[in-house]
C-alpha cells in the first residue's frame, strides 16, 4: 500500500473510532462539572413522555370519570407535589352517583371530597404508596395499567397514592437524592397524619428509581426512635446502587452509561465518586433489616430486562439474607450449608411464570419474585406485582 494510502487508511479509521470516543468522555466531563447536567441525566425528569396529555384530566388514561382525584401535596420546604388518589373499582362502582356530580378535575382541597371520605372513613382501607421510576410522570407508559392491576387484587378497599417526585410532571422544583427523599417522607405523613391510615394498613411500591425512593423511606422511618413499620416493602426492578447501576444501565436498553469504562478500575471509581446521587439500596436495606422490629419485603424482578439486569436484585438478596444471618435472626436455616444450595433448595418454581424464594427470621419476611417475562416496565401491570402486594397486606 503506498505512504499516503496507508495514512489516509490510518487517519479514518483513527477518526471513526476516536471522535465518537470525544463526544462520550466530553459528555461524562460535562455531567462532572455541571451537576445540574447530572441530575437530568440520572432523573431525565424533562422527559414527561405525556406531552400531549393532561395530567389533571385522568380520564384520557383510562379511568372512570371521578374515579382519580388530582390535587396537590405540600412539603415542608415550599415543594408542591402533584398526586393522584386513585379510587378503588368497587368502591367507584358502589358511589358512581354521588361521585359523578362532584366537580371534576384538579381539586384544591381534597379533603372535602367523596373520594378522600371513602379511603378515610372505611376502616378496612388499604392505601398503596406508589413511586414511579425515572423518566416520564405518574400517568407514563405502563403506570396507569399498574394502578389497575393492583386494585383488581381488592376492588373495595384497596387505595393508591400516586404522585410526581419535585420536578417531575407538574411538581415543582428540582429532583436530587435529599429532596426526592423529602417528597417520599410527605407523602408518607400526609397518608398517616391526614388521611388517618395507620402504616400497617401502607404498602410502600417503588419501580426502578422508585424502589430506591420506597427503601430511603422506609429506612429513614425506622432509623428514627420512633419507628414506623408498614405492613410491606415492595420493590420491582430495583439495583445495587448508582454506581453499580451506572456499569450496566443503557438508557432506552441502548445507550450506555458507564459501561464503556467500568473495567476500568481507576476511571470507573474517578467518575463514580463524583456523582451526585447514590442512592445506595444495598447499605439502606441492610441497615432496615437490622433496626426494624419486623419487616415484610419482596424484591420482584424479570429475567429479561435488559434496563436494569436483574443480577442487581440476585446481588441485593444474597447481601440481605447475610445481614440476617450476621445478625441471627434467620428462622429454620442451617448457617453451615452453602447459601447457593439453600437458596436453591427454597425456590418454588412457577414453570414459565418464573420462580419465588421466601425466606423467613424471625423478625419477618425476605421475598425474591422472578419473572422469566415483563423487561423493565410491563411487569408493572403483571399479577405478580398485585400477588407480591397482597401478601404484604396480609403478612403477620
Amino acid at each position: 500500500m503506498e505512504p499516503t494510502a496507508l495514512r489516509s487508511t490510518i487517519m479514518s479509521v483513527c477518526l471513526t473510532i476516536g471522535t465518537p470516543l470525544l463526544v462520550y468522555f466530553g459528555i461524562l466531563g460535562a455531567l462532572i462539572v455541571r451537576p445540574s447536567l447530572q441530575a437530568h441525566a440520572i432523573y431525565l425528569h424533562k422527559v414527561t413522555l405525556t406531552w400531549f396529555k393532561d395530567l389533571n384530566v385522568p380520564e384520557q388514561f383510562g379511568f372512570a370519570h371521578n374515579q382519580v382525584t388530582p390535587f396537590y401535596i405540600p412539603t415542608p420546604d415550599g415543594e408542591k407535589l402533584h398526586s393522584w388518589h386513585i379510587l378503588p373499582l368497587a368502591a367507584y362502582i358502589d358511589n358512581q352517583p354521588e361521585l359523578l356530580v362532584q366537580g371534576s378535575g384538579l381539586v384544591d382541597s381534597f379533603e372535602e371530597t367523596l373520594n378522600f371520605k371513602l379511603l378515610k372513613n372505611n376502616p378496612n382501607a388499604r392505601l398503596v404508596l406508589y413511586f414511579h421510576g425515572t423518566s416520564g410522570t405518574m400517568a407514563s407508559g405502563w403506570r396507569p395499567d399498574s394502578y389497575r392491576s393492583i386494585y383488581a387484587a381488592d376492588p373495595v378497599n384497596t387505595h393508591i397514592l400516586a404522585f410526581d417526585y419535585r420536578g417531575y410532571g407538574k411538581s415543582s422544583g428540582e429532583p436530587s437524592e435529599s429532596g426526592i427523599i423529602q417528597d417520599a417522607l410527605t407523602i408518607a405523613a400526609w397518608a398517616m397524619e391526614v388521611a388517618g391510615i395507620p402504616p400497617e394498613r401502607i404498602v410502600i411500591y417503588g419501580q426502578s428509581l422508585g424502589s430506591a425512593v420506597s427503601i430511603a423511606l422506609v429506612h429513614a422511618l425506622v432509623k428514627r426512635e420512633q419507628k414506623t413499620h408498614f405492613a410491606g416493602l415492595v420493590v420491582t426492578a430495583t439495583f445495587s446502587d448508582i454506581a453499580q447501576l451506572t456499569a450496566t444501565y443503557r438508557i432506552g436498553g441502548v445507550i450506555p452509561v458507564l459501561s464503556p469504562v467500568a473495567k476500568v478500575g481507576p476511571l470507573f471509581e474517578y467518575f463514580t465518586s463524583r456523582l451526585t446521587s447514590t442512592w445506595d439500596n444495598q447499605k439502606r436495606l441492610g441497615e432496615i433489616i437490622e433496626l426494624a422490629e419486623n419487616f415484610d419485603i419482596t424484591l420482584l424482578h424479570a429475567e429479561d430486562d435488559t434496563d436494569i439486569p436483574i443480577d442487581h436484585s440476585h446481588r441485593l438478596f444474597r447481601h440481605l439474607i447475610s445481614v440476617v444471618e450476621e445478625a441471627e435472626i434467620y428462622s429454620g436455616v442451617d448457617a453451615n450449608e452453602n447459601l447457593t444450595e439453600r437458596l436453591k433448595s427454597r425456590r418454588e418454581s412457577r414453570g414459565e411464570g418464573g420462580s419465588v424464594l421466601e425466606w423467613p427470621t424471625s423478625k419477618g419476611t425476605i421475598r425474591f419474585v422472578t419473572l422469566k417475562y415483563g423487561v423493565h416496565d410491563k411487569i408493572m401491570s403483571y399479577p405478580a406485582t398485585s400477588i407480591a402486594i397482597s401478601k404484604a397486606f396480609s403478612s403477620p
